[in-house]
């Protein structure tokens, strides 16, 4: 059994049935389940400061490739679709 799941049903009887457990006993399992949860605690701000923003070593997001051209705006895609359009009809 983890020390983790241990402290927790020492508790978990301790208060169904005070007379089976000192208050030493009560007390040490507190404080592992604290400790416990204090490491845990501090491994995750450690991966979290080591990686900032989650990006992989290579700097990609995806497995997509990106773009070789840049990407327009708005505007101008909406503009060359209405001239391809007007050289289509013929006006």
């Amino acid at each position: 059994m983890k020390d983790k799941k241990a402290a927790k049903k020492l508790l978990r009887l301790a208060k169904e049935h005070p007379d089976w457990y000192s208050k030493k006993d009560i007390f040490y399992a507190k404080q592992i389940k604290k400790q416990l949860k204090r490491d845990k605690k501090h491994h995750e701000r450690e991966i979290s400061n080591s990686n900032t923003k989650g990006r992989r070593v290579d700097g990609l997001r995806g497995k997509s490739e990106q773009p070789k051209e840049p990407r327009q705006s708005k505007g101008i895609w909406v503009t060359r679709l209405l001239h391809k359009a007007l050289s289509l009809v013929g006006l």
